[in-house]
């Protein structure tokens, strides 16, 4: 063993290590394996000294990467031989030096992209060859029952692959991952119960990013492939993964709500938000309420939820399927990895006995992220959610879940206790659909403030119409309190009209209005189809002519846009004509009620005197049909789906990067791997 040199001190020489001193052979251009013909089998059984690479590799110019291209093409030749060893820490080993050298050739192509950093890889004529090669070792070591390190490792190469560029499309090793696919192992991996908990994550991530690289054709065999899945098990783990995620989320965020309660601190400085959030301030200055870093970083598990929400229509099956037990808690190296947080209830394993499925999870999550849109990252997952909503509430099947009187659910959905205004949903076991409702409307009276987020509130109610529609189709009465969502809809037409002067100048308020009338007029039409009972259809008509003047207010608003020439004239006049049955009952009933009161000396009557003359009155009242009200929303699925697309692709791009920025390869523990190396073996 060599010197490197003395210690400043003087008192004793310091050691190269026997990896360095070939790592330095390696980067001068020397031949490392001359004249040993088991260099590569004793090389791969030395620990890699990953930073050493790393420091090395950024030294070098491109000049200098391309003279030292022999040396590096026969490394990751030998790398990839490595993986048909038996000796696991060989695999290990060729893995983890392999991962550097692809992160390190990235991280220079990233900085001058004209820097063909595949050619210094692989000969040209033998790239395919190789790569698949290369892959087809992947899938082995995904598929067969390596240890789990091995099956990490690999995962994590992968990963560095599909990252390694910020555009996916620019990346140019996916073309070997499209043509040589990993779909099969992964999915394998997610039908495990063991392997769901070590490698769950990683694969649905690799998954998620794969599925939104385009390719040449217009056909990505991932998404594709998912389109088509129909393993009951697959589709089951895929959903168990996320449930897991987002549950942890909610416990996280639970916790530190608590903290925050007992410490006097979070709920305290942020008391002046409410005046922000429900009304339009007088002042320019802003509050945020901060979320949790991990809760506006998971953006690849919403886009992996609503990959599979989009392109699969048997997932919807797993929406409501309960997981009663989490067999990986039983197995040592889980138990081993646990100890030293066992006592800390809010890193424990998350609990199938707290949420009942993913479902369920999904709205406390949304609950969670929906209440702050103001910052750029919460607001994509905050519209990615509603998005979500928005294929689920669109198909008929996962609709008919949510409406089940036979699957009901206690969803406690998370809120701002600054909240001033007087919504309580009922937290007894319902119907989703009625907890998704109770969703609707939180966020509804939640949000209302100056930089409204208009995109977030035409999902929410176009949402609600879904869930409308679908009940109208199929005569489905839900047992739900619509008062409630009755009185928040005309609290928004409230805040628009009052504030239409200041909103109007950066939006087009009207479309919002139209969306709301239109449900009412839902229920004008086909409320006798779809409310609980006669009495329901009575407190209708009870609430519109109780506040009366604010949709007598926002007619005369959009009559007098209507008429003159701006840039939202349309939607005014079209808003105005949906007011016309509105119209028709406030203009029937107001006369009756006032001759009532005046024949019966009446100053201040009472609700259910009101009802009787709503009731007394129904025949001599003439409505138009609106069809225009039932299935609006479909006119507009393919603007939905080009925003949906955008979103996804401005999402994609931020998980990528936040992707590379946690694997970080240099600060993997390896001499824990071999202390634990035993527990990681061969699971069952």
């Amino acid at each position: 063993m060599a010197f490197r040199r003395r210690s400043t001190s003087g008192s004793k020489p310091q050691l190269k290590e026997k990896v360095v001193q070939i790592y330095e052979s390696f980067f001068k251009g020397e031949d490392v394996s001359k004249d040993n013909d088991n260099f590569w089998d004793e090389f791969f059984l030395l620990k890699p000294k990953i930073s050493y690479i790393e420091t090395e590799m950024e030294k070098l110019s491109i000049e200098q990467l391309i003279m030292l291209q022999d040396n590096i093409r026969l490394l990751f030749i030998k790398c990839i031989s490595a993986f048909e060893c038996q000796h696991q820490l060989r695999i290990i080993f060729s893995l983890k030096t392999l991962t550097c050298l692809i992160s390190s050739l990235y991280k220079k192509f990233r900085i001058n992209p004209t820097f063909e950093f595949v050619s210094i890889l692989v000969i040209p004529k033998d790239t395919d060859m190789i790569f698949e090669n290369l892959l087809g070792k992947c899938n082995m070591m995904l598929r067969e029952p390596e240890c789990v390190v091995v099956k990490d490792l690999c995962l994590q190469f992968l990963l560095t692959i599909v990252t390694g560029t910020d555009n996916l499309n620019e990346n140019p090793v996916l073309r070997h991952l499209m043509s040589n696919s990993v779909f099969e192992p992964l999915t394998e991996v997610l039908s495990n119960s063991i392997y769901q908990t070590y490698h769950g994550y990683d694969s649905i991530l690799l998954l998620t990013l794969l599925m939104n690289v385009e390719t040449a054709k217009k056909t990505n065999p991932y998404v594709v492939k998912l389109s088509l899945l129909d393993k009951e098990d697959t589709l089951n783990g895929y959903s168990q993964i996320i449930r897991w995620s987002l549950e942890e989320i909610c416990q996280q965020y639970r916790s530190e709500e608590i903290a925050q309660y007992s410490n006097n601190t979070w709920f305290n400085t942020f008391t002046s938000v409410v005046s922000n959030m429900l009304f339009v301030p007088d002042t320019i200055e802003e509050h945020n309420i901060e979320l949790p870093q991990e809760i506006r970083s998971m953006s690849g598990i919403l886009i992996a939820l609503y990959e599979a929400v989009h392109y699969n229509r048997n997932f919807m099956t797993t929406l409501t399927h309960c997981h009663t037990s989490n067999s990986y808690e039983s197995h040592p190296s889980v138990m081993q990895q646990t100890q030293s947080v066992i006592n800390n209830p809010d890193l424990k394993p998350p609990s199938d006995n707290q949420f009942s499925n993913l479902l369920v999870t999904f709205f406390q999550y949304c609950s969670i992220v929906m209440q702050d849109t103001k910052t750029e990252a919460n607001a994509n997952n905050s519209m990615l959610c509603f998005v979500i909503l928005s294929s689920i509430t669109d198909d008929q099947f996962a609709n008919s879940l949510m409406h089940d009187v036979n699957l009901q659910f206690k969803v406690d959905l998370y809120r701002s206790p600054t909240r001033r205004y007087m919504f309580v949903p009922d937290k007894s076991p319902k119907p989703l659909a009625a907890a998704l409702l109770d969703l609707m409307i939180e966020f509804m009276l939640g949000h209302m403030m100056k930089k409204l987020p208009l995109d977030q509130y035409m999902k929410c109610i176009s949402i609600i119409h879904r869930i409308i529609c679908y009940q109208k189709r199929n005569s489905v009465r839900l047992c739900y309190n619509w008062k409630d969502l009755w009185s928040s809809l005309i609290t928004l037409l409230k805040f628009l009209m009052t504030y239409e002067h200041q909103l109007s100048q950066d939006m087009n308020i009207y479309d919002l209005g139209i969306q709301i009338v239109n449900i009412f007029n839902l229920f004008i039409t086909y409320g006798d189809m779809l409310l609980p009972s006669p009495s329901s259809y009575d407190e209708l008509y009870y609430e519109i002519i109780r506040m009366h003047t604010v949709f007598d207010n926002i007619y005369v608003l959009s009559s007098r846009n209507s008429s003159t020439i701006s840039e939202h004239k349309l939607s005014a006049t079209k808003l105005s004509n949906c007011l016309i049955n509105i119209r028709a009952i406030i203009n029937h009933y107001i006369p009756k009620i006032d001759n009532w009161l005046e024949k019966n000396s009446v100053t201040t009557p009472v609700g259910e005197e009101i009802l009787e003359v709503v009731r007394n009155n129904y025949d001599t009242l003439t409505l138009k049909l609106l069809l225009d009200c039932l299935g609006s929303f479909e006119s507009n699925k393919s603007n939905h789906d080009l925003s949906s697309s955008s979103l996804i692709k401005l999402m994609v791009s931020k998980v990528v990067k936040d992707t590379r920025q946690s694997l970080k390869h240099s600060n993997t523990d390896l001499q824990q791997i071999l202390q634990n190396f035993s527990l990681y073996t061969n699971p069952s």
